[in-house]
């Protein structure tokens, strides 16, 4: 009966736990970029880029 339970559970909530996967992995890609793109820029002073 628990496992019917849950599977319902989960049958009913699993479209926004896929939304919220994609989000945090679109998150996490867009911050590895932003961080790429920082360490590919041509300004290689490391003291200037972090603001010492």
């Amino acid at each position: 009966m628990i496992d019917e339970m849950w599977m319902r559970g989960w049958a009913e909530n699993h479209g926004r736990f896929s939304a919220d996967l994609d989000r945090g992995f679109a998150q996490i890609a867009g911050a590895i970029a932003r961080l790429r793109r920082r360490r590919d820029a041509p300004d290689t002073d490391v003291r200037r880029r972090i603001g010492v």
